[in-house]
């Protein structure tokens, strides 16, 4: 029940009725009000502006690169880049306890998916790896993911380690 907690909670503020980029467009919206929200902590702006600009990257390249970007496509991979976020996280909050090796290993299996799942044939790495290559940020992650398949990944490595 657990797990699907995200994912209730997700379908609890949408409406029934959703168009192609109705998940895009409320995770986008939602991070950029974090990120404008004078409340909000550094920790909270910091991941969401990660989110935001993966958000952006990945509607620009759709656009770029495809033919047709499909009616489900960026809101299945909106949802699963939050969801390999908030996974991530919960991760290293499970692990707490963990030694630095343990934690700096969970941090790069996660990373390393991200990067081993490209989404876009993009030779920008100095776009594409920002987030990785400044090495002190909450989301060390490339851009260039494709977010569904680099879940998957991660969940079947989490799974094996147990």
């Amino acid at each position: 029940m657990k797990k699907f907690l995200p994912i209730i909670l997700l379908l609890c503020f949408l409406p029934l009725k959703m168009s192609a980029q109705d998940v895009y467009n409320y995770l986008l919206d939602a991070t950029t009000n974090t990120v404008n929200n004078p409340t909000s902590t550094y920790t909270q702006v910091r991941i969401a502006q990660f989110k935001r600009t993966a958000l952006v990257y990945l509607k620009r390249k759709a656009f770029e690169t495809m033919p047709e970007v499909t009616e489900q496509f960026l809101n299945k991979q909106a949802y699963y880049m939050s969801e390999y976020v908030a996974l991530f996280f919960d991760e290293l909050l499970k692990g707490k306890k963990d030694d630095d090796n343990k934690r700096k290993a969970k941090i790069y299996l996660f990373m390393d998916i991200s990067k081993a799942n490209p989404l876009f044939d993009d030779p920008d790495t100095d776009i594409t790896d920002a987030y990785i290559i400044e090495g002190n940020e909450l989301t060390p992650f490339s851009l260039n993911t494709d977010w569904q398949k680099a879940y998957g990944a991660v969940k079947v490595e989490l799974e094996k380690q147990k």
